[in-house]
């Protein structure tokens, strides 16, 4: 099985991502310590389940994880995505947009799926698809391990996030396992949808360092 792990999307940080960093150590807090104390759906952690549309779950399912592989594989795509999001908007208009695509993509996984759900994938795949909006002819640099070989690669964003999207896609035509994938999807394009909005509205800015965005590249825009 190939292995793709982001570590860094080329942008310039123009301010310390201290709203990513809070959701970083809250769902690494609260997961750990609902996985020591016997599992994410016992005890007075089971109200932070999505079960229905009703709080605190529908936000609250972003905060557990099934097991430390779960957490750790969110944390990295948070921590490399979210970092170059918020770092070039601002944190109040990061933390927003991350609550955002968390509910978008409870909504989804609920209409579409139904079963009870953990993780911050919906809600990390949601800024994806911002950084998809931002950044798509921006470089993302990953570790990439196939059986006992590995090394790294870099690639267009907008390659690597169409190849997961992709992989969601076909993830919900099989049957979707134990994956929420309907939340992935839902996530992604709320995200999506937002960030070519506020890149409309000017809430969002490239920098000189950046190419097109997506908003760019549709409206045929290129720079002076």
């Amino acid at each position: 099985m190939l292995l793709l792990i982001p570590y860094e999307i080329e942008t310039l940080q123009q301010e310390r991502p201290w709203a990513n960093w809070l959701i970083v150590a809250a769902c690494s807090i609260v997961s750990l310590i609902a996985l020591v104390g016997g599992g994410p759906e016992e005890g007075a952690f089971a109200a932070l389940v999505l079960r229905d549309f009703s709080f605190p779950g529908l936000l609250g399912h972003v905060l557990l994880h099934g097991d430390i592989v779960h957490l750790v594989g969110n944390m990295i795509f948070l921590w490399v995505f979210g970092n170059a999001i918020c770092t070039n908007t601002s944190n109040g208009i990061y933390l927003t947009t991350f609550l955002a695509c968390a509910l978008m993509a409870a909504v989804v996984h609920l209409i579409m799926d139904g079963s009870p759900a953990i993780g911050a994938s919906g809600a990390i795949n949601g800024i994806i698809g911002v950084a998809f909006a931002m950044y798509p002819l921006n470089r993302v640099y990953l570790f990439w391990l196939f059986l006992v070989r590995g090394g790294s690669i870099s690639c267009k964003a907008w390659l690597i996030i169409a190849a997961w999207l992709l992989f969601d896609i076909w993830g919900v035509m099989t049957g979707g396992g134990m994956v929420a994938y309907w939340a992935h999807i839902g996530g992604f394009l709320g995200g999506l949808g937002f960030g070519l909005v506020a890149l409309h509205f000017g809430w969002f800015q490239l920098t000189e360092y950046d190419n097109r965005s997506l908003l760019q590249i549709i409206r045929r825009e290129y720079p002076e």
